[in-house]
């Protein structure tokens, strides 16, 4: 049973100008035996490794709830490299009682670090690369993975802060990031400067907080007022949705703590937040006055921003103007009404806060109904050919024999499926080879392995693209959207946990 689970992340150029600033933090930091093996090392590997030592034991630290300090001092902790070069806890202060598993990652100047702690009877084998909190398998090994563009994401993000003005940007990252990967999208946006990240739900804020996140963190969705100790303890920003639940939390919240709190308003879109304006007022009142409630936001969701017909939009502005504008907030309070659709395609609201989302990520929230070239997509899908073979006319494929050959083929076999979020349904839909040529999926798509019709014989380990672009061709998550008769979102947040993530450039 995992009984604690740390995540930590630092900058590597970081660490190395705090030990090229003060020496004797590297004496602080790694053990006699870690000191031999940096010394071992030159230029980029010895900053890496000191950076990964320092990471590792703040996981550490985090997973055993304590942070650095008397329970967990650096001394304690000893990560060495074994025979193979794998980084292994040889000692911790735990030793005995629990059985720990660690992983050490480096993407760019960034190295983040993740430590699972199990009970010592436990059977349960720890992943390689944590990227989920308790997620139980995930591949890193498998030639199927998606890339994340660090740079379309810092570019996606300044268009939108051009285009809007915009005092502060919220970067969404619910549902894994959209399905682009949390680890790698957090990353970058950190990098692009943003000023808070939004999420769904308490268990997402809280990965956040424990990957190392210090921003305000919003939680959109209505959060249980029973887990008031936890928004607490990771100083999360709960949405008030009623005066019942405000109540609620109030009487939930650990005597002499703080916290604070958005107000959302519903204007018309029909979920979550309050829509008269006295309860409201008494919502304002209530968390002002109180000495342990600080008010941090207020915001709304506009339900047809990404429309032509912009007159449920208008209704829906001047619904907050009645229900907001007369009320007294206080000065430093974050406006987040703009979600993606609005700050490409309408005036702004305000220009205090946006609340991004897709447009971050360069799909169009729209699909096809409203047109923008302002932003790049962040995300391709890509897998290698594992297995090439010619056959005969009259070879049937895949589960059904719903293709046949009419004359011989060359046919490739990609390993991904419809478990990999690469629906059935895309059958008869193409990939891409390097050079920009289209190859048909034929037969059906199985669970994890689908096959392609190939112009000629090409070597296994042939990279495909799913989704991104080839030579001058390219496959876009509205394409596969409109095939599949849905939206990006939905085609974006399928691809699962399982496909390897890979931030790159």
């Amino acid at each position: 049973m995992i009984v604690g689970h740390g995540i930590d992340a630092q900058m590597i150029s970081h660490v190395a100008d705090v030990a090229k600033r003060r020496p004797s933090f590297i004496d602080v930091i790694l053990t006699p035996a870690e000191l031999a093996v940096y010394n071992a090392r030159k230029g980029k590997h010895q900053k890496e490794f000191l950076a990964g030592r320092f990471s590792i034991k703040e996981a550490y630290s985090k997973a055993i709830g304590t942070g650095i300090g008397t329970q967990a001092r650096w001394q304690d902790i000893e990560v060495l490299p074994n025979e193979a070069g794998q980084p292994v806890m040889v000692k911790h202060p735990k030793q005995g009682e629990v059985n720990v598993h660690i992983s050490i990652s480096h993407t760019g100047d960034m190295v983040h670090s993740s430590v699972i702690l199990e009970t010592a009877t436990s059977k349960i084998t720890a992943p390689h690369q944590l990227d989920v909190i308790d997620q139980a398998v995930i591949s890193t090994r498998r030639p199927a993975w998606i890339e994340v563009s660090a740079s379309a994401i810092a570019h996606n993000i300044t268009a939108v802060r051009h285009l809007t003005g915009t005092k502060r940007f919220i970067a969404i990252v619910k549902a894994n990031a959209y399905g682009h990967g949390l680890t790698q999208v957090v990353l970058a946006a950190q990098k692009a400067n943003v000023d808070g990240f939004g999420v769904a739900t308490i268990d997402e804020a809280i990965w956040l907080r424990e990957f190392g996140i210090d921003l305000p963190i919003f939680i959109l969705g209505v959060t249980p007022a029973t887990y008031a100790a936890d928004l607490v303890k990771y100083q999360l920003i709960p949405v008030v949705t009623s005066e019942a639940w405000l109540d609620e939390l109030i009487n939930n919240m650990p005597q002499g703590k703080r916290l604070d709190v958005s107000i959302g308003v519903d204007t018309g879109m029909g979920r979550i937040g309050i829509r008269q304006k006295d309860e409201l007022v008494r919502v304002v009142a209530q968390i002002i006055a109180h000495q342990q409630l600080s008010l941090k936001g207020i915001g709304m969701h506009f339900a047809t921003a990404d429309q032509k017909d912009t007159a449920y939009y208008q209704k829906q502005l001047q619904n907050w103007h009645d229900l907001v504008d007369d009320l007294t907030l206080p000065a430093d309070v974050w406006y987040h009404m703009a979600n993606s659709a609005t700050t490409l395609w309408h005036e702004q609201p305000t220009l205090d806060t946006v609340r991004v989302g897709a447009a971050m990520y360069g799909f169009n929230p729209s699909g096809d109904e409203l047109a923008t070239d302002k932003l790049i997509a962040a995300l391709s899908l890509k897998a290698a050919l594992v297995h090439v073979k010619q056959v005969a006319a009259g070879t049937s494929v895949s589960y059904g024999a719903t293709y046949t050959t009419s004359q011989p083929e060359w046919i490739g076999t990609l390993p991904i499926g419809y478990a990999d979020g690469y629906a059935r349904q895309l059958q008869g839909m193409y990939g891409l080879l390097p050079d920009g040529r289209r190859v048909e999926i034929i037969g059906r798509i199985a669970m994890d392995q689908l096959m392609v019709r190939l112009p000629e014989a090409l070597p296994v380990g042939t990279v495909i693209t799913l989704i991104g672009q080839a030579g001058q061709e390219t496959i876009t998550l509205e394409m596969l959207a409109n095939r599949l008769g849905t939206i990006p979102y939905e085609a974006a947040t399928s691809l699962a946990p399982r496909l390897p993530r890979k931030l790159v450039k």
